[in-house]
């Protein structure tokens, strides 16, 4: 799997820019895309196959860090995988709000515990 960052040339921002305004209402997000990009640790994933599966970010609210993301439908594996290498980067806990049951079930197979009715949280160490 390939991850790309915002100051990477090789970015895929039109892409992701397209299925953050697809998507934008279903996450809860009030912000502008280029706002997300430049107030979060931003990771847009592409397969094997050069297939763009989606973007997750990381952001800071109170002393906790949360991720959000979006991604192309039928790509729930590659959902999971996504989540599975990105929850290793951070030496914390991570949490997630969500209250889409094809998130929370993404959420729970990466294992996230449910915390609440819409609040998931990945200890580290666990």
């Amino acid at each position: 799997m390939k991850v790309l960052i915002p100051l990477k040339s090789d970015f895929n921002y039109a892409e992701c820019k397209k299925l953050y305004t697809r998507y934008q209402k279903l996450i809860g997000d009030i912000e502008n895309f280029d706002k997300i990009l430049n107030s979060t640790l931003f990771y847009s994933f592409i397969s094997k196959e050069n297939k763009f599966i989606g973007c997750l970010y990381f952001y800071k609210l109170g002393d906790r860090l949360f991720v959000n993301g979006f991604s192309n439908r039928r790509c729930h594996i590659e959902n999971v995988e996504c989540l599975n290498m990105a929850k290793n980067w951070f030496n914390c806990d991570i949490w997630a709000k969500t209250k889409h049951k094809t998130a929370a079930f993404c959420l729970l197979r990466a294992g996230f515990k449910k915390v609440s009715d819409e609040l998931y949280v990945k200890k580290k160490g666990e």
